[in-house]
């Protein structure tokens, strides 16, 4: 364990510590999307069949770990999940048994990541260290990317050959394959925690504290700026193959975002708490969690929560989807692996009962 204990270990140290959930009231930013007086929520009623969840535990058994990131295998074989001791646990999806442990990091991981193939897990966090491991080889260290600061998040390209890393200043970091390939950006923006490639690596899109959503060209590197959100963006997704981008904020409120400009920004809200992660279910359903516990699947189209998946005991940090597994991580020291299958066919029961939506969240058209 590392002897030094910055302010920021001190800020991690606190929020591990506070399990239980956080509700904070936020507005909206632009007056046509002000909340009503009675704080009314983007809902509809739920039915159907129970939604198939596995938990376990994170650590070893006593001691529990608070997850810190997660990261699902495109090949739907393994998850990665870091916990607050600082190591990074692999287990194997079908079953959630721990096949490796990886031992590096000397302070809190806070992103993990596979490239598209399966083949390489990226891990970084607040030690300023970003390790490549290869998957192939039974997780062995590859390398390690010199000279990084504290990092909050690092996504691979879309065909692998490169990285893009954020951290806690206005840096973006776009890393090649090699040392020497390192080229820094400049965002408007201080405390940056998400960074996302479009599918096609035409945009990379890069958000935090301000809640501006930063789009930069991946060729001639001009940046546009968007402002979305009234508190820090967290999470930023993709829709597969698409343009639309989906941020989740500490405001509570979701935004769909056209990054080719073609349709106007949506934004609705889910929760009065904070909202820390999206992950995409299919092209229509994507889930989100936050402070309260909570994970609420949207039709992301309708601005509607149609599942609500609950039994986590402490605010969710993480989530991820592959091959038909929903996968979430807490602050209440565990894992859960969801059916995304049963998650639909609720969905379905739902409209096969012909329910009318109630949601009067606001958008902003």
């Amino acid at each position: 364990m590392s002897s030094r204990f910055s302010r920021r270990q001190c800020l991690v140290s606190g929020s591990l510590l506070a399990i239980a959930s956080t509700s904070l009231r936020s507005t909206s930013l632009r007056s046509t999307a002000d909340e009503p007086s009675d704080e009314k929520i983007a809902s509809r009623s739920v039915i159907g069949k129970p939604v198939t969840c596995r938990t376990i535990p994170l650590g070893q058994a006593g001691i529990r770990r608070v997850v810190t990131s997660i990261a699902a295998d495109p090949r739907g074989e393994y998850l990665a999940a870091a916990g607050d001791d600082y190591k990074i646990r692999i287990l194997r999806t079908t079953d959630l048994k721990v096949v490796r442990t990886l031992v590096e990091h000397g302070d809190i991981v806070r992103t993990l990541d596979f490239d598209p193939t399966g083949k390489r897990l990226v891990s970084a966090g607040n030690d300023g260290r970003l390790i490549l491991w290869n998957r192939e080889e039974s997780f062995q260290f590859i390398r390690e990317v010199a000279g990084s600061p504290a990092l909050a998040e690092v996504t691979f390209a879309p065909d692998g050959s490169g990285l893009a890393a954020v951290g806690f200043e206005s840096e973006v970091f776009l890393l090649g394959n090699g040392d020497s390939q390192r080229v820094a950006l400049k965002c408007a923006c201080q405390d940056l925690r998400a960074v996302r490639y479009r599918d096609d690596a035409a945009v990379l899109a890069v958000a935090g504290r301000c809640g501006t959503l930063h789009l930069f060209d991946s060729v001639t590197k001009e940046c546009n700026e968007h402002r979305l959100h009234a508190a820090r963006i967290r999470d930023i997704v993709f829709l597969p193959s698409g343009n639309m981008a989906i941020c989740v904020a500490e405001d509570g409120f979701v935004s769909v975002f056209d990054t080719s400009g073609v349709q106007s920004p949506r934004q609705f809200r889910v929760t009065t708490g904070k909202l820390f992660a999206v992950t995409v279910l299919n092209s229509e359903l994507i889930a989100v969690a936050g402070s309260d516990n909570v994970i609420r699947v949207i039709d992301w189209k309708k601005g509607q929560v149609v599942r609500r998946l609950e039994g986590h005991t402490g605010s969710v940090i993480a989530l991820d989807a592959q091959s038909g597994l929903l996968f979430s991580g807490s602050y209440d020291a565990t894992l859960r692996r969801w059916s995304i299958a049963d998650i639909i066919a609720g969905r379905q029961r739902i409209a096969g009962a012909g329910l009318g939506a109630t949601g009067t969240g606001q958008r902003v058209d």
